[in-house]
């Protein structure tokens, strides 16, 4: 896996991941209000149904549609939802639940076994269409509180050179 330093946005590629949880809300959107999902919306405001639409039909597992002729690829890292076991939720959300509580796939921190799932489905995928030069953000180092240091190794061992994790 190569490592970059620029805009996901701005980069030419084959396909570009964004890193979602699979939270879906009564409205049937999904939660995109954080990091690079939050930025699609403001290029592609229809993502949160259609996406919605794929994980309720799917379920929380990367799935792709088409933007301005580039394939966008749902990559989760968090879950539909959890109890709180007192460390799974996001630093400002934490002081919100109890033990015990479930807490919704927006407000948990990144789980490292959705990552490493969601990287084996992506590795599939570009073997299957082909995809030589996909992007995507540090998976699960935004919003989902884990530390690039430690997601690192694990993406690099399941992602070959087509793929290019990128960061501001």
């Amino acid at each position: 896996m190569k490592l970059a330093k620029g805009n996901l946005f701005q980069l030419p590629c084959d396909a570009l991941c964004i890193t979602t949880n699979g939270f879906v809300r009564a409205n049937g959107e999904c939660v995109m209000g954080k990091g690079c999902a939050k930025q699609l919306v403001t290029y592609y405001p229809q993502a949160p149904r259609l996406l919605g639409q794929s994980i309720k039909q799917n379920g929380n597992v990367v799935q792709c549609f088409m933007h301005a002729g580039v394939p966008i690829i749902a990559f989760p890292v968090k879950p539909v939802s959890a109890i709180y076991d007192g460390s799974n939720a996001v630093a400002h959300m934490a002081n919100k639940f109890k033990l015990g509580d479930t807490i919704p796939g927006w407000a948990c921190k990144a789980d490292i076994n959705i990552i490493i799932q969601s990287a084996n489905q992506l590795r599939a995928i570009a073997d299957r269409d082909n995809l030589s030069n996909i992007i995507l953000p540090y998976a699960g180092c935004g919003a989902g509180e884990l530390d690039w240091n430690d997601v690192y190794p694990i993406l690099n061992s399941i992602l070959d050179d087509r793929f290019t994790a990128v960061t501001y």
